[in-house]
Formats: structure tokens, sequence, C-alpha cells
């Protein structure tokens, strides 16, 4: 896990950005907590930008595993909803690409070979159920759930959590003013009497990151901070990520 001093490797945004990242990263929590699997994407889109900027925030096999557990979460989502195959296609040579993962600075070599493994042992298997009807329904009817189903997305969600969390260690206190402008600057079309969902997703967001809510709507404060004593939730320990695409499933918080 990313000590104080490596999380601050997050350069601090402004605090117009700084509020506009909490609030992608309130919606990408949302999704993957809501199984949104078409808008995983987006959450992948997230982790991109947050990676350049801050590549040592957690270990390099825990984002890998993160990363890799999203991507697969997306194309066994194509295959159960039966997307042509041209469409899957795409996103196998997109998410999965025949070549090496390209190297990174903070990855060891044992990292990127058990990447590398990852990738061609998941692209080999989608690949071969769209070469094979017959075994490609078998497979989603009889074995996709087991293998790629709720026990597998709980886990993504808790390695989603960690690097949240420690995104959140790098930034300033959350302002809520200052949040809540955003999201209502940021909402497609806000009802006049009622708050958009982005409230309700930013409001969930900050509770799960351990910030205490305001006490009453009427006491809103400059900042968003911590529980008395400090925060309530914990920094789980990380795990090696696996040979196998699959995140472990005994990994908690």
């Amino acid at each position: 896990m990313a000590s104080a001093p490596e999380a601050a490797a997050l350069h601090p945004p402004s605090g117009d950005s700084c509020a506009s990242l909490r609030l992608v990263a309130a919606a990408a929590w949302h999704t993957v907590r809501e199984r949104e699997t078409r808008d995983y994407p987006r959450v992948l889109g997230l982790l991109g930008a947050v990676g350049e900027a801050a590549p040592n925030l957690v270990r390099y096999r825990h984002f890998a595993k993160l990363r890799l557990g999203l991507q697969a979460a997306v194309i066994m989502k194509m295959l159960q909803e039966e997307q042509p195959d041209g469409k899957v296609y795409d996103a196998v040579d997109m998410y999965f690409p025949e070549r090496e993962p390209q190297i990174q600075p903070q990855a060891t070599a044992r990292d990127r070979k058990l990447v590398q493994e990852a990738q061609e042992t998941f692209r080999e298997l989608v690949l071969g159920l769209l070469r094979d009807r017959q075994r490609r329904e078998e497979y989603v009817q009889d074995h996709l759930e087991a293998d790629y189903g709720e026990s597998f997305l709980r886990v993504v969600e808790e390695l989603l959590y960690d690097y949240l969390w420690q995104m959140e260690r790098a930034l300033p206190e959350p302002c809520l003013p200052q949040l809540l402008e955003v999201a209502w600057t940021h909402s497609p079309a806000p009802q006049p009497l009622h708050p958009p969902q982005e409230i309700g997703v930013l409001s969930r967001y900050l509770s799960d990151m351990g910030y205490q809510p305001p006490a009453s709507p009427r006491e809103e404060p400059r900042t968003l901070g911590p529980p008395p004593g400090g925060r309530e939730v914990p920094a789980p320990p990380q795990k090696e990520v696996t040979t196998e695409l699959r995140p472990d499933p005994q990994l908690g918080r």
C-alpha cells in the first residue's frame, strides 16, 4: 500500500479540478457498486488519468488487477448479452491485445510476466468461445456466473474502493459547497425542487470514503473532515495479483 509520501505524488489539482475529479470518482464508484457494466469503460478512463498523474498511488499489481478485472467484466457482459462477434473481437483487441503489456517503470519483471499471462489466458478463452458457438452458449449458461459473476465483481469493487481510498488520501479535504456547486453544474437538467442524481451519488461516495456528512441540511461546513479520532474506514492490505485473471475472492477490507 502506498504510504502518505507516495500518495502525495498525486499533485493536488486546483479547487475546481479537485471537485471535478471527486465528482468523476463518485460516478465511477456508483457505477461499480451498482454493477453498471456498460459504463465500466468510463471507470477505466478515470484509472488511466489518475494512473498517469500518480503511478505510485497503489502497488502496480493492485492497479493491474483492478484494470484487468474491469476489462474482463466488460467483455463477459458482452458475451452474456449476445452482442455481435465483431464488437466482442474489437473489445478483446482493445483490452487484451496480443502484444506485450506496456512497460511501466514501477512494474517488476515478474509483474509484467504475471500480467502478460493473465491477458493471454483471458484472450484465448474469449477467442475460443467466439470460434465455437455451442461452447460459448454452454459457458455463458453454466460457467460464466461462477467465473466472472457476482463474486468476481464484488472483489473488483473492493479493489476500486482501495484505489479511491488512496486517491482521497492524496487530495485536500473536500469542500462541500464547492462540490455541490460542481455537481449542480454538471447535471444535465436538474429539476428546480429536486437535487440532481449526482448529489446523492456524491454523498454516498464521501460517506464511503470516511468523511462526515453535515449534521443537518442547514449545517454545511466548508470542508468535510474525518470522524473524531481519525477515519473509521481502515486502509486494507493489498494482495498480489495471481496468474489467473480472477481477483482473489478472499480479498476484503
